[in-house]
Formats: structure tokens, C-alpha cells, sequence
């Protein structure tokens, strides 16, 4: 059990490091908005942002269906 909580934190280290990096590159390479067109770049990034969440959750919906399949096939044997 404590190599499995092991395995968990290093993971979890793994996806930080992979976030930071992605947060820095992002933010180094992508330009802020002209002051005159701002408020429309924002609200066009939040409608991005309410469409990639729900494409998030049905892809989560998704995945749980296959998840509760192969569960169930293992259960068989």
C-alpha cells in the first residue's frame, strides 16, 4: 500500500511539473489583447472555456461507461 501512495505522489508530481510548464509556455508565448478589443477576448475565451468543459464531462461520461464494461467483463471470469 505505501508503494501504491508512492506511485500517487509521483504522479501527482508528474502532472504538476507537466502544468507548470504548459502554464509558463503559454504564458511566455501568448500575447495580451489589444485594450480595445479585450472585454470581446474575454468573453469569447469563457464561451471557449464553458464548451471545453462540457465536452470534458461527456468525455468523462464516456469514460465511465467503458470503465463499468471492463469491470463487469472482470467480474465474469
Amino acid at each position: 500500500m505505501a508503494r501504491e501512495i508512492r506511485n500517487l505522489r509521483l504522479g501527482q508530481h508528474v502532472s504538476f511539473a507537466f502544468v507548470d510548464a504548459l502554464a509558463k509556455t503559454f504564458l511566455t508565448c501568448v500575447p495580451e489583447p489589444p485594450r480595445d478589443v479585450h472585454d470581446q477576448a474575454v468573453a469569447r475565451g469563457k464561451a471557449r472555456y464553458d464548451r471545453f468543459l462540457k465536452s470534458v464531462g461527456i468525455g468523462m461520461g464516456d469514460s465511465r461507461a467503458a470503465m463499468t464494461e471492463l469491470l463487469g467483463r472482470g467480474n465474469e471470469n
